[in-house]
């Protein structure tokens, strides 16, 4: 097996509470039996992803067909962590009968001398706090956006299966990423509570749905993937509007939330 680290370069400063690792891997003959991708150190498991995305550049160095899905993300959290000290990682592939690779490559990095679990990062990271963190209590709730975030519409290209997929974007607003994933031949629909944000979707010719936010109007498995961009911290109920996601679009839901970059100490 072939694999390879971009992110984190060997002996660079890491925080081991929220430490982003990136790169690739493929398995040759056994490459379409990958389950995931691990992250140990000192034989603790401390990430892990079964998103594998496609990676344009390696699929032309290694003469593999376009589609191949060869590039992970993923956020470790490692929190028995020494300060100021070498840190060893381990890349690690699980396949599906459930047998794991050997370490296909370590490489040390260095972490950095503050624990930040011990700094005064406000009411998300306060261990007092159990209640939901909706927008209203990080941001001023305005109109939807008409332009897509640069950031998102390039992770949706990353992750999304391959286009003509069947796609709901639910709240999808005024459709900012809609048009771009029709004109990438996306069978895009849209859902959307907002009267005001249909309009905008019937003035713009998107195809959509008018929904109460509890049901979706569609036949089970009626999708291949499903994308909920800055919706869930608006959700009242997060489970059911998820269960309710799910039966609809079961392979797969890519999720984007305000602060995401506090995901890792929100581990536990």
């Amino acid at each position: 097996m072939l694999a390879f680290l971009d992110i984190p370069v060997a002996d660079t400063l890491c925080d081991p509470l929220a430490l982003r690792v990136e790169g690739w891997v493929h398995g040759a003959a056994d490459h379409a039996d990958i389950a995931a991708v691990e992250i140990y150190t000192a034989g603790e498991l401390i990430g892990a992803t079964r998103a594998l995305a496609v990676r344009p550049d390696v699929n032309t160095a290694l003469n593999l067909p376009a589609g191949t899905r060869t590039g992970f993300q993923i956020d470790a959290h490692f929190a028995a962590a020494v300060f100021d000290a070498p840190l060893a990682l381990s890349l690690i592939v699980a396949f599906a009968d459930g047998h794991r690779s050997p370490a296909l490559l370590t490489r040390t990095v260095h972490t950095v001398a503050r624990d930040y679990r011990q700094n005064h990062f406000g009411i998300l990271l306060d261990a007092t706090t159990v209640a939901i963190q909706r927008r209203g209590n990080v941001f001023a709730t305005g109109p939807s956006l008409p332009d897509p975030s640069a950031v998102v519409a390039a992770l949706l290209a990353r992750h999304l299966p391959s286009a003509p997929a069947r796609v709901i974007d639910v709240g999808c607003g005024v459709g900012s990423y809609g048009r771009g994933l029709l004109a990438h031949g996306y069978d895009w629909h849209g859902a959307e509570v907002s009267v005001s944000d249909c309009a905008a979707l019937t003035r713009a010719g998107l195809p959509h749905s008018h929904v109460t936010g509890s049901h979706l109007p569609f036949p089970d498995a009626a999708f291949d993937a499903a994308m909920a961009i800055e919706v869930l911290e608006h959700i009242d109920e997060p489970s059911a509007f998820l269960t309710e996601i799910r039966r609809v679009a079961p392979r797969q839901l890519i999720v984007s939330v305000p602060n995401s970059e506090l995901l890792s100490y929100l581990h536990d």
